[in-house]
């Protein structure tokens, strides 16, 4: 057997740190003698939301006392060890807001003696997503999150085709759009390299049946990649059956608009009895801060609520996609059609960034950024009288 199958770590990860360090870190591990993808599985990056880490913790026991064949390799880690020690959404820093190729470098090159503690926390769990990321077999990453809110689990992702082909698999609605107002993000660093990364909120923080969504997304997300068989999966029809169940009625699909975005000093107060998904209306009354009333910018629906102290987004809005338009996109996609962008007028290539286009915003008012994210680009930022779009690492085949 190997330490992947005894629930060992060090061998597993490859690791030289302290061994009681590594305990907290990594919840468990199975499989590793037959060849398949590598699925990383990270709970409690928030530390106020422990559901994700307590349904693999569900999931590695279920799979040690039926003996489960499996191809490739499962491994569960907590994100913020302090954090969660300490029941809060993060100590100093929010650990899934660091993650942008400049604070990786700077963390880096950094004395690790100088690591405030979510930077030592980023630190150690980069250095457990390492091996598997850059390993020889395809790395699945899936990180389980909670909301402040009630409603029902989704599914969010950067759109690229490989993320789309195991979101499609969960019977739950995606939201799309969301690294472009929310950065620097674990699953938008490592998305950036070409693996399948998702994100799935599974519901209220202290609700019991966020831990058994969380579960049955794991078991799918094992299925879905090819290391089980659904035959293998104890209860396999009651968990598909649980997510249906909790989605229905809601849209398949729902792109983000718009981000509230929040400071502490905001005295930011959510109107109660909001939901994720809840429909709304121009103008309705969201929130009230120090400035006032704060209301809806649009029609569409709200997403993420804030009724916690901690956090950066009071809401989101989004509004909802119909289907049609992922399929023709990933026709479209596959042909490689974005090649002709740079013919349109007001676009050109960047000379220096690859998988990158600038449009003039004159011309931005008419190519809507729907036109590019169509096309497998995400809207990066504004540079002079240009809109950066950066096209996502998709997978053609």
């Amino acid at each position: 057997m190997t330490g992947c199958e005894t629930g060992t770590t060090l061998e597993c990860l490859g690791s030289e740190r302290d061994v009681a360090d590594v305990d907290k870190r990594v919840i468990g591990t199975y499989g590793g003698q037959q060849p398949g993808p590598s699925l990383v599985v990270i709970g409690a990056i928030h530390g106020n939301e422990p559901a994700g880490a307590q349904a693999a913790e569900r999931v590695l026991a279920t799979l040690r006392r039926t003996a489960m064949p499996m191809r490739g390799r499962l491994c569960a880690l907590v994100g913020n060890v302090s954090a969660l020690q300490a029941g809060q959404r993060f100590l100093k820093r929010d650990l899934n807001r660091i993650w942008s190729a400049d604070e990786i470098q700077e963390m880096r090159a950094r004395d690790p003696g100088l690591d405030g503690p979510e930077q030592a926390e980023q630190r150690a769990l980069e250095s457990s997503i390492e091996p598997f990321a850059h390993g020889d077999d395809p790395c699945v990453i899936l990180d389980l999150h909670s909301t402040s809110a009630t409603g029902a689990p989704f599914s969010v992702m950067s759109d690229t085709l490989q993320n789309r082909e195991l979101t499609f698999a969960y019977p739950i609605p995606i939201i799309l759009g969301l690294e472009e107002v929310v950065r620097a993000t674990l699953l938008e660093y490592y998305s950036e390299m070409g693996h399948v990364c998702v994100a799935v909120e599974g519901g209220q923080h202290d609700d019991p049946r966020t831990v058994d969504h969380h579960e049955a997304i794991l078991w799918m997300t094992l299925v879905s990649s090819g290391m089980l068989e659904s035959r293998h999966v104890p209860g396999w029809e009651d968990h598909v059956s649980r997510l249906e169940v909790s989605s229905a009625g809601l849209p398949s699909v729902v792109e983000t608009m718009y981000r509230h975005a929040i400071a502490p000093e905001d005295d930011f107060r959510m109107e109660l009895g909001f939901e994720n998904f809840d429909p709304i209306k121009r103008g309705q009354r969201l929130a009230s801060d120090r400035h006032g009333v704060v209301h809806a910018p649009d029609d569409g629906r709200v997403m993420l609520p804030l009724y916690q102290g901690q956090g950066e987004d009071g809401f989101f809005v989004g509004r909802e996609v119909r289907v049609f338009w992922l399929q023709l996109s990933a026709l479209l996609r596959r042909l490689g059609v974005e090649r002709l962008l740079p013919l349109f007028p007001g676009v050109r290539r960047d000379p220096v960034r690859p998988r990158t286009l600038l449009a003039d915003r004159l011309w931005a008012r008419w190519l809507v950024p729907q036109i590019f994210h169509l096309l497998g680009f995400r809207r990066d930022h504004d540079e002079d009288r240009f809109r950066v779009f950066v096209r996502r690492p998709d997978r053609r085949a």
